[in-house]
This record gives C-alpha cells, sequence and structure tokens, in this order.
C-alpha cells in the first residue's frame, strides 16, 4: 500500500516522497495510540495519555501530509496544461 499512488510528479519527485513517508508516519502513529488506548483495559494506565497526544499528533501529521500531496498535485496540472498550451499554440 503505497499512499497518493496516482499521483505522480516530474519536478517534485522529493516532495511527493516526504509526503508519502509522513503519511506512513501517521498512520503508524495513529495505530499505536490505538493500541495504547487497548492496552489501557488490560491494565496500562498510559491509554488515556496516548488519546490525549498521540491521536491529535497523528491526526496533524496526516494532514500535513495531504496538504504536501495536493501541492505536488496541483503543480503537476498546472505543469501538464502549461505543457498542452505550448504545444497547441500556432505560431
Amino acid at each position: 500500500m503505497k499512499p497518493y499512488k496516482n499521483i505522480r510528479s516530474e519536478h517534485l519527485g522529493f516532495l511527493l516522497f516526504i509526503a508519502r513517508a509522513t503519511a506512513v508516519l501517521g498512520l503508524l502513529a495513529f495505530i499505536f495510540s490505538i493500541l495504547l488506548f487497548c492496552l489501557t483495559f488490560v491494565g496500562l494506565s498510559m491509554g488515556p495519555i496516548s488519546l490525549v497526544t498521540f491521536l491529535p499528533m497523528s491526526m496533524g501529521i496526516i494532514f500535513f501530509s495531504g496538504l504536501l500531496a495536493v501541492l505536488v498535485a496541483w503543480e503537476e496540472g498546472y505543469r501538464l496544461r502549461t505543457v498542452h498550451m505550448i504545444s497547441n499554440a500556432k505560431i
């Protein structure tokens, strides 16, 4: 599973890589917070702390990753429109 697999970029490949990496880190932090919360019922007392800290942090990371992916997709669409306009221009 690769996040943002439909997005491609010719110029902003590294930014797309960072968006994908932060999406994976955000999902791992989300899973970690859910696991810590589930361990509350076993007897570990860090569950409520995990919901207060890790859950908003993971949502923020995923949101930031989405913003980076939107920026890459917007730039690639703009680039493709420009290339299309230039190739269809009559000189």
